[in-house]
C-alpha cells in the first residue's frame, strides 16, 4: 500500500472541508432562497432627502406568519410609494410599508401571506449576536438588477464608521457598520448577509463606487424594532440631537482623557478600543448648552459605554424623560442631565403638495447635514414645481410667503389659504448652506395641479389625501398706483426718426414663461424666457408676438413685462410664432401702449442697413446698427423627443451679433412731410422689417442648440396677426390657429453648383444668376431642394403630391423659386386650388400639379390635456408627425392619444413611452381623447390592478405593457382650455 505524506493527507483534508463546505451552502441557499424577495417599488413623490422614481432592492422574510419582509430604510423610503415583492418563483405581492426608521437604515414591509400560494415561504432568523471577524458570509439579493445574485466573503470589521453618501442625500450615523469585501452594487440593498447556517448576522446598505468594499448594518436596534411590531407597540426612538463618533484611545488622549479615567475604561471592559465622543450638537436641541463636540462620553445613567448600542438601549427606552450623561471636556468630568427626545417628532410624516411643488417640514436628517436647528427654520422645498419661475430646484427654504412668516408648514399653510390662484407674491427663500435669506415673487399655480396635504399612515401603510381649498374667493388682479399721473416724456421727441425708435423701444415685451409639466418635446425643469413686440391693440385686445423657444406650447404660464409692469399673458395662437394677449386692465392707468410701425412689404437684401432693437435678461434695452449678412434656410433639424421647429422659413443673419434675448430688425425709411410753414421736407424713420428670434433644434449628440435669426415679418408674421384681429372682429376671443395652407413637404438649399451636377442647364444657371444677383446682391446663389415629404391624415389629396425627395424646384406657376420666401408667398394667394411646378429630377425639367393642403403645423393645437397614471396625454401634435413612417397604418394623424410625458413616481413610469400613442386599452381601441375618458369612467378600475395598454411608436412598431393603476397618487384628470385661454381642471 502507498504511503502517504503528511502534505498530502492534510490537502485531502482540506480539499474534503471545502466540498462539505460548499455542500453546506448549497444546502443553505436552496433553503433561505425562498424568504428573499426582489423589490420594485416607486417613490410617488419627492420627499425629504429622496427624490420620485423607480428603484429596485431586496429584502428578506423576517416573520412569515405575518408577513413581515426587513429591508433598507432608503427601499422602504420616507416618501410614499407604491411597492411589490417578487418570490423566487416569481409569485408577485404588494408591500405596504410599516416602519422605516429616522436614522439607521432599515425598514419594514408587510405582506399578504394569503397571497403567496405557490410557495412554502422560509423565515431567516435575525442572529446580531453571531457577527465576528473572519466569519465567511454570503450576500444573496438582486444585485444590479438581477433577480438573484450571490456573492461572498469574509467578515473584516465590525467597527466602521457609517458611510457618507455625501449632502443632501440620506445617511446613517450613531451606529457602527460591518465590512467585507462583496463588492454589492445598485439592487442588492437590503439583502441579508448570511452566514453557513442560513442566519442574517447583518443587513446589506451600502457599498463603495472605488472599491469591492461593502457596508452592512449590524441588526441589535433591528430585533428591537421588530419585537415591537409583533407585539403591537409603539417603536420609541429617543434622541438628543447630537451625532457622536467612536474614538480610539490614542485619539482620546489627544483630546484631554487622562491615563487615569483611560485605565478605569480599560478595566470596566478589556476589550474596548475606545470611547464615544461629541461630534455635532445641533442648535435648539434637547443637548445645546450642555454638551460641546470633542466631549467624551463614559456613562449613561451609571452605565459604562463604549459603544453606540448601549446608549440607544437606553435612550429609545427613556423618551420624554431625563438621562444623566458623564462626561469628559478635556481632563475634566462632568454630568449632564438632558430630556430625551421623540426622534419621531422631527422627522415629517406628512407633505403639502400646491403648483407641482412639495413642502413639508425640515427633518432631522436635512437640518443634521447642515448643522442647523430644526426648529422653525422654514419650510423645506423637496419639490420645486411652481418655484420654477424663480428658477430654484429642491432643496431650500421657504421663510416668508406673501410677506407673512413661513417657519413651519402650519403656518405656510395659513398664508397658502389667503392668496387666490395666479397672484404674484413676495417670497423669500434660503438654501439649507447659505445664512442669508433671498427674495423673489412666485406666481401661485392651482389652475395646472391639485393642491393636496399627505399624511402617512403607518398602519395601512399608504398616506391619507385631503384637498385643500383656499378660504378666499379669486379676484381680478389690479395693478398698483392705479391713479398715477400719465407719464410724459422729458425729452421732447420732434425728431420723427428718435420718435420711431422709441415707440419701437416701448413696445418691446420680455417674455417669460413656465411649463407646469414636461410636454411637446420641452422639460418643465427650467424656465423659458424672450422678447416680444406689440403688434395690435385693437378692439382693446393687444396682440404679442414673441418666438417658440420662450413660449414652447399652449400649455403655460406666462408672465409679460412691459414698461416695468408685469402682467399674466396667454396664448392665443401658435405658429412659426406664438401670438399671446392679456388682460389691459391689468395695467395702470398711466402706462401707455403705443403699437409701433411695421413694413409688411420689406423684402430685405443682403448688405441693407438695419438696426436690431431688443431686450437683455436684466430688461434693458439694447440696440446695435448692424447690417444683412445673409438671408437663407433656418436649419433646423428633427429633435428628439419631437418637438417643435421652424421648417421651410428663410432666416436672416446679420453681420453683427448683438446680446439680448430677442427683440425686432428695423430699417429706415425716408419720408416726406410739410413743416409748420407748409415746405415738404424729408426726414428718416424707422420701421420693423422683421422679428429677431431664438432659433432651436439639436445636434448630433441630442443636446439642444439656439442661435438668432431674423423672420420677415410680411411673410411670417403679418398673414397671422391679420387672422387674428378677424377673428376678434367677429368676437371669437378664443384661441384658434389660421388653417394656412402647406405643400407638405420640407425643403432645403443646395448650391448651384450642386444642381448644375444633378444637370441643371446653362441656361437655368444663368437665369438665376441674374435673380439672385437683383434680388439678393449675392454671389452666393442656392437652390431649393425638397428632402423629406410628411404623411397627411388626407391620403386622396396627398396622392395629387408628385413631389419626391431629390427634386430641386425651379419655379411655381411661371415664377421662379430663389428663396425660401417665394414659397411661403405662392402659398398666401388662397384663391389657388393647385400650382404647376416646374422642377429637376434625375437631370430633366418635368412640370407637376400640386394641390396644397392644410398645413400640419396649424392643425395641433393643444386644447385638452388628461393626466392618467402620471401619463400626460393629448391629441397628435405636429412635430410628432414630422416623424412618422410614411407607410403607417396604426399611427393616427389626426386625433389620436399622444403620450406628451410621464412624470417621475408615477405608475406609467416605464411602462407608457413617451412620444407614443395609445391605441388600446383592456382590448379596448382608442382613437381620440374623447373615447379614452369613456373607457377609462366605464371601467374605474381599482387601486393596484393592472390594465394592458397597447402602444405604437413612429416606426409604427407596437408593445403592450401593463399599468397599475393608482389613483390614490395619481388621479385621473382633464385639463381643458376655455374659449378665453385659460386652464381648467376637473378630476375624472
Amino acid at each position: 500500500m502507498a504511503k502517504v505524506s503528511p502534505e498530502s493527507a492534510l490537502a485531502a483534508a482540506a480539499a474534503a472541508a471545502a466540498v462539505a463546505k460548499d455542500q453546506a451552502w448549497d444546502k443553505t441557499i436552496e433553503r433561505i432562497i425562498k424568504g428573499i424577495v426582489s423589490i420594485k417599488a416607486s417613490a410617488v413623490r419627492a420627499f425629504d432627502t429622496e427624490g420620485a422614481g423607480d428603484y429596485t432592492a431586496t429584502g428578506f422574510v423576517v416573520d412569515k406568519k405575518r408577513g413581515i419582509i426587513l429591508s433598507n430604510r432608503h427601499v422602504v423610503n420616507p416618501a410614499p410609494i407604491i411597492a411589490t415583492a417578487v418570490f423566487v418563483n416569481y409569485e408577485e405581492v404588494p408591500l405596504r410599508p410599516i416602519y422605516r426608521d429616522p436614522v439607521h437604515d432599515f425598514g419594514f414591509f408587510q405582506y399578504d401571506t394569503d397571497k403567496v400560494k405557490f410557495l412554502e415561504v422560509e423565515q431567516i432568523d435575525l442572529r446580531p449576536d453571531l457577527a465576528k471577524i473572519g466569519l465567511s458570509i454570503k450576500v444573496v439579493g438582486n444585485d444590479s438588477g438581477e433577480k438573484l445574485s450571490i456573492l461572498g466573503s469574509t467578515l473584516a470589521r465590525l467597527d466602521r464608521t457609517a458611510p457618507r453618501y455625501g449632502d443632501d442625500v440620506y445617511e446613517d450615523f450613531n451606529t457602527f457598520y460591518f465590512q467585507a469585501a462583496t463588492g454589492t452594487s445598485g439592487g442588492s440593498s437590503g439583502s441579508p448577509v448570511l452566514n453557513i447556517a442560513g442566519q442574517a448576522i447583518a443587513l446589506n446598505a451600502g457599498g463603495s463606487k472605488r472599491s469591492a468594499s461593502s457596508f452592512y448594518l449590524p441588526l441589535d436596534r433591528i430585533v428591537r424594532a421588530m419585537k415591537c411590531i409583533q407585539a403591537d407597540i409603539p417603536i420609541t426612538r429617543g434622541t438628543l440631537q447630537t451625532e457622536f463618533v467612536h474614538k480610539s484611545y490614542d485619539e482620546l488622549r489627544r483630546l484631554g482623557l487622562t491615563a487615569e479615567a483611560e485605565a478605569v475604561c480599560r478595566q470596566r471592559n478589556p476589550s474596548s478600543t475606545g470611547l464615544l465622543t461629541v461630534w455635532k450638537v445641533l442648535p435648539d436641541g434637547p443637548a445645546y448648552g450642555k454638551l460641546d463636540p470633542g466631549d467624551i462620553l463614559v456613562a449613561c445613567e451609571g452605565q459604562i459605554l463604549d459603544s453606540f448600542v448601549p446608549l440607544w438601549e437606553i435612550l429609545d427606552d427613556r423618551v420624554d424623560t431625563t438621562v444623566t450623561l458623564s462626561l469628559y471636556r478635556g481632563k475634566t468630568p462632568f454630568d449632564a442631565n438632558i430630556v430625551v427626545q421623540d426622534l419621531h417628532s422631527i422627522t415629517p410624516d406628512r407633505f403639502v403638495e400646491v403648483g407641482g411643488g412639495v413642502f413639508h417640514d425640515l427633518s432631522y436628517q436635512q437640518a443634521r447635514s447642515y448643522g442647523m436647528s430644526v426648529k422653525n427654520q422654514g419650510v423645506f422645498v423637496a419639490l420645486s414645481g411652481m418655484l420654477n419661475w424663480s428658477s430654484l430646484t429642491r432643496n431650500f427654504l421657504v421663510t416668508s410667503l406673501a410677506n407673512t412668516p413661513t417657519p413651519n408648514l402650519d403656518a405656510f399653510l395659513d398664508v397658502l389659504a389667503t392668496i387666490p390662484d395666479s397672484k404674484r407674491v413676495p417670497i423669500k427663500h434660503k438654501e439649507l448652506s447659505q445664512i442669508r435669506e433671498t427674495t423673489g415673487l412666485v406666481q401661485i399655480d392651482r389652475h395646472f395641479h391639485l393642491d393636496h396635504i399627505f399624511v402617512r399612515q403607518d398602519k395601512t401603510g399608504v398616506w391619507d389625501r385631503q384637498s385643500l381649498r383656499p378660504s378666499v374667493v379669486e379676484q381680478p388682479q389690479a395693478m398698483v398706483d392705479p391713479s398715477a399721473e400719465k407719464y410724459e416724456d422729458d425729452d421732447e421727441l420732434d425728431v420723427a426718426q428718435n420718435k420711431s425708435l422709441e415707440l419701437i423701444k416701448q413696445g418691446l415685451i420680455y417674455v417669460t414663461a413656465r411649463l407646469p409639466f414636461s410636454i411637446h418635446g420641452y422639460t418643465s425643469s427650467r424656465p423659458y424666457y424672450g422678447v416680444g413686440i406689440l403688434l395690435s391693440i385693437e378692439n382693446g385686445v393687444p396682440i404679442v408676438a414673441c418666438d417658440r423657444a420662450a413660449v414652447p406650447s399652449e400649455f403655460v404660464d406666462i408672465r409679460l413685462t412691459m414698461q416695468h409692469y408685469a402682467v399674466s399673458g396667454r396664448v392665443i395662437a401658435m405658429d412659426k410664432l406664438a401670438y399671446l394677449t392679456f388682460n389691459l386692465a391689468e395695467l395702470p392707468s398711466h402706462v401707455n401702449l403705443v403699437v409701433p410701425s411695421f413694413d409688411p412689404h420689406a423684402d430685405l437684401r443682403v448688405k441693407d442697413a438695419v438696426t436690431v432693437l431688443g431686450l437683455d435678461s436684466a430688461h434693458s434695452v439694447v440696440e446695435k446698427q448692424t447690417s444683412v449678412m445673409s438671408l437663407g434656410d433656418v436649419g433646423t433639424t428633427k429633435c428628439n423627443p419631437p418637438r417643435f421647429r421652424l421648417i421651410n422659413v428663410e432666416g436672416i443673419s446679420l453681420v453683427d451679433t448683438v446680446s439680448c434675448d430677442g427683440g425686432v430688425v428695423a430699417k429706415k425709411y425716408s419720408e416726406k412731410y410739410f413743416d409748420s410753414g407748409n415746405e415738404e421736407k424729408e426726414r428718416d424713420v424707422y420701421k420693423i422689417v422683421a422679428m429677431w428670434t431664438n432659433a432651436s433644434s439639436q445636434n448630433s449628440s441630442g443636446n439642444d442648440t439656439f442661435w438668432k435669426t431674423g423672420l420677415n415679418y410680411g411673410a411670417y408674421v403679418k398673414p397671422i396677426v391679420d387672422h387674428i384681429k378677424r377673428r376678434l372682429l367677429h368676437s371669437e376671443v378664443g384661441h384658434g390657429m389660421p388653417q394656412r395652407r402647406t405643400f407638405n413637404f420640407e425643403c432645403g438649399e443646395v448650391s448651384l453648383s450642386t444642381a448644375a451636377g444633378h444637370g441643371l442647364s446653362a441656361g437655368r444657371i444663368r437665369q438665376f444668376v441674374n435673380l439672385a444677383k437683383k434680388q439678393l446682391n449675392s454671389s452666393n446663389v442656392r437652390m431649393i431642394n425638397v428632402f423629406d415629404k410628411f404623411p397627411h391624415h388626407d391620403v386622396a389629396t396627398n396622392a395629387s403630391n408628385d413631389l419626391i425627395p431629390g427634386d430641386i424646384l425651379l419655379d411655381i406657376d411661371g415664377s421662379p423659386v430663389v428663396r425660401l420666401v417665394d414659397i411661403e408667398k405662392q402659398l398666401q394667394d388662397e384663391s389657388k386650388d393647385s400650382y404647376e411646378f416646374v422642377i429637376l429630377r434625375e437631370g430633366q425639367e418635368k412640370t407637376v400639379t400640386i394641390r396644397p393642403l392644410l398645413d400640419m403645423s396649424n392643425v395641433a393645437d393643444t386644447n385638452k390635456i388628461v393626466q392618467w397614471n402620471g401619463a400626460f396625454l393629448h391629441e397628435t401634435p405636429s412635430e410628432a408627425i414630422e416623424q412618422v413612417s410614411h407607410d403607417t397604418k396604426l399611427v393616427p394623424l389626426t386625433g389620436g392619444v399622444y403620450v406628451g410625458s410621464v412624470s417621475f413616481g408615477a405608475p406609467a413610469l416605464n411602462n407608457i413611452r413617451p412620444a407614443q400613442w395609445i391605441i388600446e386599452v383592456d382590448g379596448e381601441p382608442i382613437h381620440n381623447i374623447e373615447q379614452f375618458l369613456e373607457v377609462i369612467s366605464q371601467n374605474r378600475w381599482s387601486d393596484e390592478q393592472f390594465v394592458r395598454v397597447k402602444q405604437v411608436n413612429r416606426k409604427d412598431v407596437t408593445s403592450v405593457v401593463s399599468v397599475q393603476v393608482n389613483e390614490r397618487y395619481w388621479p385621473t384628470r382633464c385639463l381643458e382650455r376655455d374659449i378665453n385661454g385659460k386652464w381648467i381642471h376637473t378630476v375624472v
